[in-house]
């Protein structure tokens, strides 16, 4: 195998490398740890986290952002903000799924519990 080749194999690894470590909006959480979710016009962001058991997870509106509310099919929710936070701690594995109950499915995410 000559050098050009063996440095355009390095390359493309490289390259997908960096590609997944961009991921698809998900964030991993470590033991015990607080991930954060931003609370935005229309979105959160990331839409999936995933955590492991015992974790919190805190999300934070963004500042002047209009009404919206972070509510579990299995019943916690937050009150309708335009500012601050709201958490909440996910002791068993699972997944967790939410959404604002102002904008429905469009606006929803996913808490993974690993």
């Amino acid at each position: 195998m000559d050098v050009t080749r063996v440095s355009r194999r390095i390359g493309a690894l490289l390259m997908f490398a960096a590609l997944g470590a961009c991921g698809d909006g998900v964030i991993t959480g470590g033991s015990g740890s607080t991930t954060e979710i931003k609370v935005g016009n229309n979105f959160f962001s990331p839409s999936t986290s995933r955590v492991p058991a015992g974790s919190t997870v805190t999300w934070t509106w963004n500042s002047g952002s209009a009404l919206h509310n972070v509510t579990f099919d299995d019943g916690p929710a937050s009150v309708n903000q335009s500012s601050g936070t709201f958490q909440r701690s996910f002791p068993d594995a699972g997944d967790f799924p939410y959404e604002c109950t102002l904008h429905g499915a469009a606006m929803s995410g996913t808490i993974v519990v690993e």
